[in-house]
């Protein structure tokens, strides 16, 4: 066995240890499966139980619908009782004769055992009144302007709900408007009834007793209600409710009665008068009905679950056993082993099993091919570097063989340098397999004698081999040009360096080089080759472009460049 396989938990426990871990841990693991073969009968239910509430408010909403409905019916009718007795009196020649009294007799025998009463009005006062004891004398009443506006188009409308401010004990009343033609003036006759005429309705629709109905004007104000009608007549309706009517002619809303009760209401609005019909349940009614047709529903649910519970625990006990085997065989292939390929009297246990010794085998011989092919490449990259580093030596080598002292060359030691910038970075780009570097590593490695003047400041930034080695050039060649003239050849100078990243475009990389605490300085007379080294450099491998600013503090410089591979950014030009 090897030395990292882990035991096989059924084999190293007694069977007659009841309490042990193992046996701890398997009772654990009956349970869980016991619950996730619940759970999909609990969201089962949940799910139910959801559609169950949802199916009951809308059974409460039809219903309600269908009541308000029929309360614009019924009122509908009763309006249009009024308006068929003042048709009938419209057409009475002693009216259009304008004989009133022959008139009076003819409207008090029309109403007679009825609710409502006839007026007759001229202007601002009364040629008939009907509610009054024949020969009482009439008041003087002023129609309002909007009434007679309708009465002077011809049409015959029925007014909001008309409370008398003026006089406490004269009742509220509700007018049916019709123009007629006395003695060839215009007049308006009216059918008036009070709100109570209209209170009926409620009894004969049979609305229940925990439900308010209510009858409102076009003003929202209550005309007549199946509770506490002296309570809230002529007040508005609550704003819920208002806002809701003013979204369409018919709806369900949740509101809150205007004694505070909250109520799931309906409402509908009657095409002939403008009025609107309210009906509404309380909630707390609404949360029996559907806890109740839930309950049987949730108690059926209970046994059904603790029947499958009690059948999982009791199929469980094998697959258990089978699983722990399984659990040990995959233990086995993490730790490295190859497990054994024995059967199992479940088929789909055996069939993993088989899968399993199979994937052991497999995963043996990739990890041993991956373990050569990763020295081989390790073996050949630092043998490459070996060979790079040789060639670089050779080359300053020869540099120094052909160009003579450094003193004669006063090229030669800036060349040196140079190349062992190039041998550095290549050094670094091994330790990494040649994967890439970070940012921050190049800019210490380069400028390794002056860290303790240095201040780098940025976001890790990944850079591929190609600009890892054209970075280190740059940058060697900036901090060569600092060490000799800029903020590095004093003492007290010091080099800051900060870098982003654009959020807009991920891939550029924006530089910024100052330097400080230096000589003066002020632009060249000419470029030099580090200057040229550093554009060449940065157009060619990083799609890139210097900018110096030659500040009398010191040196500015501001690098932008791509961390794409130029052949991307020629294929994203090309794109664009």
């Amino acid at each position: 066995m090897s030395p990292f396989a882990l035991p096989d938990p059924v084999a190293s426990t007694p069977a007659s240890s009841s309490l042990s871990p193992a046996a701890g841990t398997v009772r654990r693991r009956l349970l869980l499966m016991a619950l996730s073969l619940v759970l999909p009968a609990v969201l089962f239910m949940v799910l139910l139980a959801r559609a169950e509430f949802g199916e009951s408010r809308a059974r409460y909403e039809r219903q309600l619908i269908a009541t308000t409905r029929a309360l614009v019916l019924a009122t509908d009718r009763q309006i249009g009782q009024g308006q068929s007795v003042l048709q009938t009196l419209a057409v009475s020649p002693a009216l259009i004769a304008g004989d009133i009294p022959a008139f009076e007799r003819q409207a008090r025998a029309a109403v007679q055992g009825g609710d409502g009463w006839i007026v007759l009005i001229d202007g601002d006062r009364q040629l008939v009144n009907t509610r009054l004891s024949p020969g009482a004398p009439l008041p003087r009443a002023r129609l309002p302007d909007d009434r007679w506006r309708t009465i002077r188009a011809g049409r015959t409308s029925v007014s909001n709900l008309i409370v008398r401010k003026d006089d406490g004990s004269a009742p509220a009343f509700v007018s049916i408007d019709m123009p007629v033609i006395v003695d060839g003036q215009l007049r308006d006759l009216a059918y008036i009834q009070t709100p109570e005429a209209f209170a009926t309705i409620f009894a004969n629709q049979n609305i229940p007793p925990s439900w308010t109905a209510s009858i409102v004007d076009r003003n929202a104000s209550v005309v007549a209600r199946s509770k506490d009608l002296k309570r809230f007549q002529g007040r508005q309706v609550s704003g819920e409710m208002r806002q809701a009517m003013a979204r369409g002619s018919e709806g369900v809303a949740l509101s809150h009665t205007l004694d505070g009760t909250p109520t799931l209401s309906a409402f509908s609005r009657s095409p002939t008068s403008g009025w609107a019909f309210i009906v509404g349940v309380p909630r707390t009614e609404l949360s029996r009905a559907n806890w109740s047709s839930v309950g049987g529903l949730t108690l059926a649910s209970l046994v059904l679950l603790i029947i499958g519970v009690a059948v999982a625990l009791t199929v469980s006990q094998d697959i258990s056993a089978a699983v722990r085997g399984l659990s040990a065989d995959a233990k086995a292939v993490a730790a490295g082993e190859e497990i054994a390929a024995i059967g199992d009297r479940f088929q789909e246990i055996a069939e993993v099993r088989a899968a399993l010794h199979d994937a052991s085998v497999q995963l043996r011989a990739r990890e041993a091919e991956e373990l050569r092919a990763h020295q081989r490449q390790q073996l050949m990259i630092n043998e490459l570097n070996h060979r790079v580093k040789n060639t670089l030596f050779t080359v300053q080598s020869l540099a120094r063989q052909s160009l003579g002292r450094p003193a004669d060359t006063p090229g030669l030691q800036a060349f040196n340098e140079r190349i062992m910038a190039l041998a550095r970075a290549h050094d670094l780009l091994t330790r990494s397999v040649w994967e890439g570097a970070d940012l921050q590593e190049i800019l210490e490695e380069t400028l390794e004698p002056y860290l303790d003047r240095t201040i780098l400041a940025g976001p890790p930034v990944a850079l591929t081999p190609n600009a890892a080695l054209a970075l280190s050039m740059v940058f060697h060649e900036l901090g060569t040009n600092a060490g000799k003239y800029g903020a590095l050849s004093l003492p007290g100078g010091a080099v800051t360096v900060v870098w982003h990243v654009d959020p807009g475009a991920p891939h550029r990389l924006t530089l910024h080089w100052e330097e400080r605490g230096g000589p003066p300085v002020s632009p060249p007379a000419r470029k030099g080759f580090g200057s040229r080294l550093i554009a060449a450099t940065l157009k060619s491998d990083l799609a890139g472009e210097a900018r110096a600013d030659y500040r009398p503090s010191g040196l500015v410089c501001v690098l932008t460049l791509s961390l794409r591979r130029p052949d991307e950014e020629e294929a994203e030009g090309r794109d664009v």
